[in-house]
């Protein structure tokens, strides 16, 4: 049991500065070198950082955000958000793979809901405030009522950011059981950075429909 949860801590942690440099590849020369001076240049930045939210929080999320900032003025907005969305998704999709535990139980709806609320509990959204709408044997919708990433991002002036996490939900839930679930938000623009006051997730399962 404890070399179980020593795997599935070990997948929780990807090599995200691999990721980045497998990605930054062929778009910005030394790529090892723009990582390494990012993350000596970094720690000026997050000191100036004032939100009441926990120090490993801020500087996991905030150094996305530097990162983003170094390489918006290498390669212009849209280019550094499509890398750093090709990074930040790959990596965010395996700690979800780990959290929702697809390697080591059955993927079922039952599962889902139930690794689901277990990952907010204790994963990287357990700083998020979540509202059960709905938990039926063929629907279960939910609210983000607060992000703390969408505040992170909004303080660090790139609110952007955050719709690269509702893209790692969006990755999860269509992907976790995808002939059997139907995942959506009730309609378009339901997150908190597009406007809305909180974040839709419906996921309605096909077998009972």
């Amino acid at each position: 049991m404890k070399a179980l949860k020593t795997d599935i801590e070990n997948i929780a942690k990807p090599a995200m500065s691999l990721i980045l440099i497998g990605v930054l590849k062929g778009y910005i020369k030394n790529p090892l070198g723009f990582i390494i001076k990012s993350k000596l240049s970094f720690g000026k930045f997050k000191r100036n950082i004032g939100l009441d939210l926990p120090r490993d929080f801020i500087d996991s999320t905030s150094f996305i955000a530097w990162l983003y900032i170094q390489l918006k003025m290498k390669v212009g907005q849209e280019k550094a958000f499509e890398l750093i969305r090709a990074a930040v998704l790959t990596s965010g999709l395996a700690v979800q793979q780990a959290n929702f535990r697809n390697v080591e139980d059955s993927r079922c709806f039952e599962n889902l809901k139930k690794y689901q609320q277990k990952a907010n509990n204790e994963g990287s959204t357990k700083l998020n405030t979540m509202e059960i709408i709905e938990q039926t044997e063929s629907r279960y919708e939910f609210r983000v009522t607060r992000c703390v990433f969408y505040e992170l991002f909004s303080y660090l002036k790139v609110p952007e950011l955050t719709s690269i996490m509702c893209s790692i939900d969006n990755a999860i839930f269509n992907t976790y059981l995808p002939e059997k679930l139907i995942f959506h938000r009730n309609g378009l623009n339901n997150t908190i950075p597009q406007g809305k006051k909180y974040c839709e997730f419906v996921i309605e399962n096909k077998e009972k429909l």
